[in-house]
């Protein structure tokens, strides 16, 4: 008989427990999980001969935050040329594979930044007018121009910064200040030929 006292108790205690802890309609709302970028590609082609066209690309399976990646970089710049760069962002996890860029980074362009460097390479770069609306009324870095100068080799740069506290594309390359990085890659022995 004590047992079955116990028992009940028991099972009383647990419902009561698990009413005050269930799940109610007033959870907020789910919080958005960081994307998860495998492929970055960076195609710029030359405006006045489309088939003057560099491609640099960084693949990790497990994520360019936190995977290893691996870089390549097919064709050169040519001397006194203007490219324009058009930059995908994928998560080649999912079946299929995830645009990245157009669903999760330009719908939320307020809180990430595109900033890109350069380094032993005559690259220039503008953001164009028409690029996409980032942090602070700054330009993200999606829609860009460069201009190729004297033949030289070095590398290239671009970080995808998440949800920076200021953002500066006044020197065209930009730069921040907090956040985190969703990735940062650097090209190396890329080229401008004469």
């Amino acid at each position: 008989m004590k047992t079955n006292k116990f028992i009940i108790k028991a099972v009383l205690c647990f419902a009561l427990v698990t009413s005050f802890t269930s799940c109610s309609d007033d959870d907020p709302d789910a919080v958005n999980e960081e994307e998860i970028i495998t492929n970055l590609t960076l195609t710029f082609t030359n405006t006045a001969d489309a088939n003057d066209i560099v491609v640099m690309s960084s693949v990790a399976p497990d994520g360019l935050e936190d995977g290893v990646t691996a870089e390549t970089v097919v064709g050169d710049f040519s001397t006194g040329a203007t490219y324009a760069l058009r930059l995908a962002l994928s998560n080649a996890s999912e079946t299929p594979a995830e645009d990245v860029l157009n669903g999760d980074i330009i719908p939320e362009a307020d809180e990430h930044f595109f900033a890109y460097a350069v380094n032993g390479i005559n690259l220039t770069l503008t953001r164009d007018a028409g690029d996409v609306d980032g942090p602070d009324g700054s330009k993200l870095g999606v829609e860009t121009t460069w201009v190729a100068g004297a033949a030289s080799t070095g590398n290239v740069q671009i970080r995808l910064i998440h949800e920076p506290s200021s953002v500066d594309d006044s020197n065209e390359w930009g730069t921040t200040t907090g956040g985190s990085e969703d990735f940062n890659i650097t090209f190396e022995d890329v080229e401008i030929d004469d």
